[in-house]
């Protein structure tokens, strides 16, 4: 069964996610320690507006309810290692299940569940999200399989609508703000804390816009020095920090901090000491967790925009993204249907998993005897290939008529290896809530697809309490 939960903006606030952050540690934390045995497979995605676990759960039995309520649980516990923790969590976190989890994955990497539609960014944040998953040995075949189609889907979004086009980043986005707020930025001063990713983006943006004086802040002098050097800026070091935001017009941070850096008492008592106690000052906050101490809203003279306060404006700069995004849908959904028709494969290839092995083995041994061992893996690839494709097409039909595999995989499990200790695996009938899901007989949800976006059933519905 394919499962899904997420705390994001469209249902928590900034501070919600916050307290709910998928961070570094929380991550590593659940890689470590492994899941409650029912999980098999877990991608953590972690972005600025975002927390998400992925995760693949089977069980000898059909999927129930009941497995998945007692899923979605273990990894609730797991991720924030409190049983009171994790239901704070549950109560404001969205669950997802089957083929649902799956178009989710794809539409993140389109950029159309983004808050800033068609962000740049986050192909690339669910790259290493994946990437972190792997690496651990958290992901397994299936999850291997969804978040390659997904980040296939997103590059193909980029390459073949306009539906990235244009500024689509939080950090351009804020060089919007601060672009409309003075009307134009030659004469102001920026402060930028955070020379990662975002923090670039920003820089750049105000480079284009006609910013001159930026200072660049980054707790690696080094990194600092070289953005400013393409973008024409000075470096400044860390500990000055509170004098430089002081002494801005603007401050735009964005580190990996886990908690504030600009805070609330150093930063009045600079504004005090530098003669500016009385000035306006526009503080941005791209990070999260938060960057800037909340309690700076209520100085005289600062306004203070987060990620939920950013939202406003961007909503206006969607539009012109919005007639792109039928495209990117249409490019989701036939990715979708790709990934669905795998799944529904995966009781043929687990059914006639011992003949191809058997059949490998001995055309390898075969072969290498007679060419060398170069020429006997090229060609016992090719002649397994040749000799199964018949079988998997008749497999791949009796699944779409919905017909059971048990008594076949059980033959060939006798036939050509040992008797299967739990019995066999059917990926398909996992993914769904049972075996007439439409992920498991691609035949029937073809014939449910309308106008060419295929439907999901009530089946793959759980519920989200």
């Amino acid at each position: 069964m394919l499962i899904s939960i997420a705390v994001d903006y469209r249902h928590a606030n900034v501070e919600t996610r916050e307290r709910f952050h998928l961070s570094e540690a929380r991550i590593q934390r659940l890689h470590a320690r492994g899941m409650h045995h029912e999980v098999r497979e877990l991608v953590c995605v972690s972005t600025c507006n975002r927390s998400e676990i992925y995760a693949w759960t089977a069980s000898n039995d059909p999927a129930t309810p009941a497995a998945f309520d007692h899923a979605v649980t273990a990894i609730a516990r797991a991720w924030m290692g409190s049983k009171s923790e994790a239901r704070a969590l549950l109560a404001v976190a969205k669950r997802r299940a089957g083929l649902e989890v799956a178009r989710r994955a794809l539409r993140i990497a389109a950029g159309l569940e983004s808050q800033v539609m068609g962000d740049g960014q986050i192909l690339g944040q669910l790259r290493e999200s994946y990437r972190s998953a792997a690496g651990a040995g958290a992901a397994g075949s299936v999850l291997h399989r969804l978040f390659d189609t997904a980040l296939r889907t997103g590059k193909r979004v980029q390459n073949e609508t306009a539906f990235a086009a244009g500024r689509r980043s939080v950090g351009a986005e804020a060089a919007a703000v601060a672009h409309a707020r003075f009307g134009q930025l030659a004469h102001a001063r920026v402060v930028i804390i955070g020379c990662g990713k975002t923090g670039h983006s920003v820089a750049r943006q105000l480079q284009k816009l006609g910013a001159r004086d930026l200072v660049l802040i980054n707790r690696s002098t080094k990194r600092a020095e070289a953005l400013a050097v393409e973008v024409g800026g000075r470096a400044a070091p860390y500990e000055a920090m509170h004098v430089e935001v002081a002494m801005a017009d603007v401050a735009i941070a964005a580190t990996a901090a886990t908690e504030p850096v600009v805070m609330y008492g150093p930063l009045r008592t600079a504004r005090e000491n530098c003669g500016t106690a009385t000035y306006p000052l526009l503080l941005m906050d791209l990070a999260m967790p938060r960057n800037i101490d909340p309690a700076l809203a209520g100085v005289p003279g600062v306004t203070l925009a987060d990620l939920d306060a950013l939202h406003l404006p961007v909503l206006a700069a969607e539009e012109a993204r919005r007639n792109a995004a039928p495209s990117a849908e249409a490019i989701v959904e036939a990715e979708l249907e790709d990934f669905v028709e795998w799944v529904a494969a995966a009781a043929a290839r687990e059914a006639i998993r011992p003949l191809a092995q058997a059949l490998t083995e001995i055309c390898r041994r075969e072969l290498t005897f007679a060419a060398g061992d170069a020429v006997a893996a090229h060609a016992t690839d090719r002649i397994v290939a040749k000799l199964l494709a018949r079988p998997m097409t008749k497999l791949r039909t009796a699944i779409a008529h919905g017909e059971a595999l048990h008594a076949f995989t059980m033959t060939l499990d006798s036939l050509f290896a040992g008797p299967p200790v739990d019995g066999p695996r059917d990926v398909s009938r996992e993914l769904g809530r049972d075996g007439a899901s439409e992920i498991a007989r691609p035949g029937r949800a073809r014939a449910r697809r309308g106008a060419g976006v295929l439907q999901p059933t009530p089946v793959l519905q759980p519920g989200n309490p």
